[in-house]
């Protein structure tokens, strides 16, 4: 299976797009509409945040569409958006000129984003051609604390409104990054700081490798990128495109279940304690013809729908450091390539395919209410004898009170929450104690009473 070969065509049909626009993001002077703290939220029980790669800065949207497509994204439960910024555009003529324009366009994206209760992952990259002596935008800077200083520019200017950073696209394929894994370790060690000046409420996220790349990235450990970010992306397909999610790791770095080696190697580097972010995955909705490759195998609509749904079940039940997830994309594209324009969670007229419905059902549908947890223990002497005729009473979410069995034992079902527990009996001493019940398992409380 050749999961490159696929991303290697996704990687350089994005950025031929991309070109529409002549890069991808500008500088100027802060905003007065800028927010105070960017907004992040971990994992929490339900599972983690769930973001849509959008690519709203390409020419091929009116501002009509633009917002459109973030209120369907809003309206579904989503609560992240990927954009693709790029240098090139930052500073596409020199160091010292910026593009208004574009500008207020990601201005008018990120306000947008942020008023209907969107957070905003920004990936930026793509060098201008002043920057590496007129080489592709794939090719590194000739000097990287160019980026570092434009690196400085953006988070100045989106302090509190782009609450995450991606240090590049892709950088373990040649499509997006057409040089060395120390090469892009020394670009993220000068840009880190320089992020974290401009906005040091942002997160900045190592630029995802395609796959769950172990490989690349422990080369990138090795580079020293160990410090220069605050969390690990990755981006994993499956090898086998139209394979579920749950298709077991079999040692190699083309599957979603291929994250604990992920995380193990974190943790190998001291990095155990930080999140991982899934900033691109999906399966695309086609027909499959006779000899498709591995990497452009299709699924049905139906099945998109459903894969989408059981990797958020598959991540809440084994993965719960990965807190962000991010589809790739937000809508169907018109390349003429079937696998990379059919990833949408939207139509190419905006709207919707199953794939966004049943999301939305899910991520909407009401929390189920929680579990009643358990309170048990016994009540003795100092002998350890039990005493019986003791009422155990208990205030909190709920108030009540049990008589212990003749044995000294008491049990009850209660709502999680924190209570204050008293065991008492007449001529011995009341004994009190502050306990939290926990959801859906049992706390166990013994008490000891003496005589007064």
């Amino acid at each position: 299976m050749i999961v490159v070969a696929r991303l290697v065509r996704r990687t350089v049909a994005g950025t031929v797009a991309a070109a529409l626009v002549a890069g991808l993001l500008v500088l100027a002077a802060p905003s007065a509409l800028a927010a105070t703290a960017s907004s992040l939220t971990v994992s929490t029980s339900i599972g983690p945040q769930v973001g849509s790669q959008f690519h709203a800065l390409w020419s091929d949207y009116t501002n009509a569409q633009r917002v459109a497509v973030l209120d369907r994204l809003a309206a579904a439960g989503v609560k992240w958006v990927r954009i693709d910024m790029g240098w090139s555009s930052v500073q596409e003529v020199s160091r010292d000129q910026y593009s208004q324009w574009y500008i207020d366009l990601a201005d008018f994206v990120v306000d947008a984003a942020r008023a209907r209760g969107i957070n905003v992952l920004a990936t930026f990259w793509r060098t201008p051609a002043w920057a590496n002596g007129g080489q592709s935008v794939v090719t590194p800077p000739s000097n990287v604390n160019d980026y570092a200083q434009a690196a400085y520019w953006v988070a100045n200017h989106w302090r509190g409104r782009v609450a995450a950073w991606e240090v590049w696209n892709e950088p373990n394929l040649d499509g997006s990054w057409n040089g060395t894994v120390s090469q892009y370790v020394n670009l993220l060690r000068a840009a880190y700081p320089m992020f974290k000046a401009g906005d040091p409420g942002a997160k900045v996220l190592i630029g995802g490798p395609s796959s769950n790349d172990t490989n690349w990235l422990a080369a990138a450990y090795q580079a020293g990128a160990q410090g220069s970010f605050d969390v690990m992306a990755t981006h994993p397909y499956q090898g086998m495109a139209d394979a579920p999610p749950e298709t077991p790791d079999d040692g190699n770095i083309w599957w979603i279940t291929h994250t604990p080696p992920v995380k193990s190697l974190m943790t190998q580097y001291g990095d155990g304690a930080k999140e991982i972010w899934f900033t691109e995955f999906g399966w695309s909705s086609h027909d499959n013809w006779s000899g498709v490759p591995n990497w452009d195998r299709g699924v049905t609509e139906q099945q998109q729908a459903d894969y989408f749904v059981r990797t958020l079940q598959l991540v809440k039940a084994n993965y719960p450091y990965v807190t962000n997830v991010f589809w790739y994309k937000e809508r169907n594209g018109v390349s003429g390539d079937v696998q990379l324009d059919n990833y949408g969670l939207l139509k190419r007229d905006l709207t919707a395919k199953p794939v966004l419905d049943t999301l939305a059902a899910y991520l909407t549908a009401p929390a189920p209410p929680p579990a009643n947890g358990t309170l048990t223990g016994t009540v003795t002497r100092r002998s350890g004898t039990p005493i019986s005729g003791v009422t155990v009473g208990w205030t909190g979410p709920v108030s009540g009170s049990t008589l212990t069995a003749s044995n000294g034992t008491y049990s009850k079902s209660l709502p999680p929450g924190t209570y204050t527990v008293k065991a008492r009996k007449s001529g011995w001493r009341t004994v009190t104690a502050t306990v939290s019940v926990p959801e859906g398992t049992t706390l166990t409380k013994n008490f000891v009473l003496v005589r007064s």
